[in-house]
């Protein structure tokens, strides 16, 4: 389904939607995109109010919401299940406006000897797979278990563990790794026998991590693997997770990704490895973003706190990416900023990055990435990823670096001085090409390239241009390259996705 798209507004403060403005919600459920909210509103987030910014996210065009519920709340005592009211609550506003839920089964059960108990734990995954099967379409099997999940068993990033998997101290593999991969294949298992349609994602640590538990065996029951590829400092383009010897040896003798830490390479690898071992085809990035926190003089975190501009290009071009490296489910973190220290602490509320990836402020204003947001999932619904044409395209300026960022393992990330480029088949049979530069966001006018396309001049009667940060669709320049090719000369390639609609003659 196609739509229109809206030009990016200024920031405005959001209200109930009334039921006459219902009605000019977008029907768009873009299924390879979704969004992670927090409507389960731990401390922190109780200003998630569900009726107000339900039907936020129904217009923003994603298919998928990403959320959690706690376990202990769901089986507050040993056997006793039950859904409780604020849960209820979200589910059913996300299935009135047809949004699909990847829910997250989160958190430990004291009323256990093992908090974390795999058999436990499994029954409620099931329920959970029964009582919520026409409202949920997903089931996430714990959230970064690298933190929470390892620290119960004294173990993992918080408990003298790194993003490798090993102790710190010893350079051995810490066994929460392997006691995770037994929780997700009995889960799994519970979860099929109890709703063979409900779909099971889990992993969810940094990628060292996620191969070897793929590495040791994974039930067929799990569908998909769960990664948070979050970009920190740098580009969406790239990961920090860079090939190197030392690396080489820390992901136990493999690499995750190129030497330039690219994106693209961590997704091909990803699926390269998972097949080897017979593991799950599908991948699901279900949480990424870029925040807009405030740095202080003497920041040492791992985040980079961007501009809003920036943050909404970031996304898109990520948004964008998946698409054509053909990710099953990709949901950027997240609606709406939290309110951490925001009553007694606002300055420090605003320095501090986890409060701040949201599409909207916690006051619910819109960021340039909510529009943003909106029009990239519009405008590429329904979009499959296909070869359709040759394209050339020549640079005709550089674009370096001017902050590339040293990454505490010893890499270099560097923003590509290229151009980004897929292409795809629209629902409707029309062949698309989508293109950005991969450059960071600065005060620098679009990108000249000369653009060579394999078709002639007469298929391209019909080509346009889709902005997609603005909205605005254009014709631009062509000229007859004199061997049955067009030539778009001198094109301006900006810092966010643009769509060259090429139609169905081609």
């Amino acid at each position: 389904m196609t739509g229109t798209l809206a030009q990016a507004q200024p920031s405005e403060q959001v209200e109930p939607l009334s039921a006459s403005l219902e009605s000019s919600i977008t029907p768009v459920r873009n299924e390879h995109m979704g969004i992670c909210t927090h409507f389960v509103r731990k401390r922190g987030m109780e200003h998630w109010d569900p009726e107000t910014y339900m039907p936020m996210v129904a217009d923003l065009g994603l298919g998928w919401i990403r959320d959690e519920v706690l376990w202990s709340q769901i089986e507050p005592t040993p056997g006793h299940y039950v859904i409780p009211d604020k849960a209820r609550e979200w589910i059913d506003l996300a299935a009135k406006y047809d949004l699909k839920i990847c829910l997250t089964l989160a958190g430990g059960n004291w009323d256990y000897e093992d908090a974390y108990d795999p058999e436990a734990y499994a029954r409620a995954a099931a329920y959970l797979a029964t009582a919520l099967k026409d409202k949920v379409q997903a089931i996430e099997i714990l959230n970064e278990p690298f933190h929470g999940y390892a620290e119960y068993y004294g173990e993992g990033t918080r408990k003298g563990g790194d993003w490798y998997g090993r102790s710190t101290k010893t350079d051995e593999v810490q066994g929460w790794v392997e006691r995770y991969r037994i929780l997700i294949n009995q889960a799994a298992d519970a979860i099929k026998a109890a709703n063979p349609d409900m779909k099971v994602v889990g992993l969810g640590s940094f990628p060292a991590i996620n191969y070897r538990q793929i590495e040791g065996g994974l039930a067929g029951t799990v569908d998909g693997i769960t990664a948070h590829p979050y970009s920190y400092r740098t580009v969406p383009e790239l990961v920090p997770y860079a090939a190197s010897q030392r690396n080489f040896v820390r992901n136990g003798n493999r690499n995750v990704a190129d030497a330039e830490g690219t994106f693209a390479s961590f997704i091909q690898m990803l699926r390269e490895f998972s097949a080897e071992y017979d593991g799950p085809k599908e991948i699901w990035l279900t949480e990424w973003g870029f925040s807009n926190f405030r740095l202080r003089k003497d920041h040492r975190g791992n985040y980079w706190g961007f501009t809003p501009e920036a943050a909404a290009a970031y996304i898109q071009r990520r948004y964008m990416e998946c698409l054509g490296l053909g990710v099953e489910m990709s949901a950027v973190y997240s609606l709406m900023d939290d309110r951490y220290n925001m009553n007694d602490r606002p300055l420090e509320s605003s320095m501090n990055s986890e409060n701040n990836f949201g599409l909207l402020t916690s006051d619910g204003e819109k960021k340039p990435a909510y529009n943003a947001v909106r029009n990239v999932a519009i405008a590429t619904d329904g979009f499959i990823p296909a070869e359709v044409v040759d394209v050339t395209i020549k640079p005709g300026s550089s674009r370096p670096d001017g902050n590339p960022f040293q990454w505490w393992d010893g890499t270099e990330l560097v923003a590509p001085d290229r151009i980004a480029s897929y292409q795809f088949m629209d629902e409707d049979g029309n062949a698309v090409i989508a293109l950005w530069s991969m450059e960071r966001i600065g005060d620098i006018s679009a990108r000249p390239a000369d653009i060579s396309i394999g078709i002639s001049l007469e298929q391209a009667k019909g080509l346009t241009v889709e902005d997609l940060m603005s909205g605005e669709t254009y014709t631009p320049i062509m000229k007859d390259a004199g061997d049955g090719t067009l030539l778009l000369p001198d094109f301006g390639v900006p810092p966010h996705p643009v769509l060259i609609r090429l139609g169905k003659d081609v």
